[in-house]
């Protein structure tokens, strides 16, 4: 799936469409609209952890401090959700998996899933494992699957012209649009609000449609038990 941006002014034409009227960028109406859109944004964004434009595939990160793997680092996009951690290169060696915990700072390394060794070290000092041999202070590598961070934060003051991306566009639009008459008109039919909901899921559905269509569920990504050659079961 080729990935495509739409433009602020084009949400705006849409969710004024859909709202039926328009507001000024000076108005609070407007500022409501905004935050709703940024709400929509992340529900899209929560909905799956395999879009495409935030998915990061066996990047190499750095392991220090007791086997932590951080969610931020230098040069790299911020980690939001770890899906996989490998010993190598998923992309290039048929190798090893780590198990791991995630905190608030990042992921722990607690094993490794291959059934020799565990390929942990344990500290002289009895403070912890570490990947590395006998010591803390040598860094050592992984290769991390993830999902990054969501980079949707729209304001009142954005110009037309920034950039969203265009999988999550029409869904913001109907989402705000809907959920705003829904605030503004109080006598409204409970039945009309829940086709609604219905037409506004239905347009994240097709979204998470072609992500379905890509297989990437049933990929070394999701089920630890394929390696990273898809097509081979161990």
């Amino acid at each position: 799936m080729a990935l495509q941006d739409s433009t602020l002014g084009e949400l705006k034409d849409l969710t004024f469409a859909l709202i039926g009227r328009e507001y000024t960028a000076t108005s609070a109406s407007y500022g409501r609209i905004i935050a709703l859109l940024n709400y929509a944004a992340n529900k899209a964004y929560k909905a799956s952890n395999y879009w495409e434009r935030y998915l990061v595939i066996g990047e190499e990160r750095t392991v220090s401090n007791k086997n932590q793997v951080p969610r931020a680092e230098s040069g790299s996009d911020t980690i939001d959700t770890y899906l996989r951690i490998y010993k190598n290169d998923p992309e290039k060696i048929r190798g090893g998996e780590y198990k791991f915990v995630v905190n608030n700072s990042g992921a722990t390394i607690t094993g490794h899933a291959g059934l020799l060794k565990s390929d942990l070290y344990e500290s002289p000092t009895g403070s912890g494992f570490y990947v590395q041999p006998n010591s803390s202070s040598n860094d050592a590598s992984v290769f991390v699957t993830y999902k990054k961070t969501l980079d949707v934060d729209l304001s009142k003051t954005d110009p037309d012209s920034i950039t969203i991306p265009d999988e999550f566009m029409p869904y913001m639009a109907h989402y705000a649009a809907y959920t705003w008459q829904r605030s503004v008109e109080q006598n409204a039919s409970d039945s009309n609000f829940q086709l609604s909901l219905a037409l506004i899921n239905s347009v994240l559905e097709d979204e998470l449609a072609k992500i379905s269509d890509q297989n990437i569920a049933n990929s070394y990504i999701v089920k630890s038990v394929r390696t990273n050659y898809n097509q081979t079961i161990i």
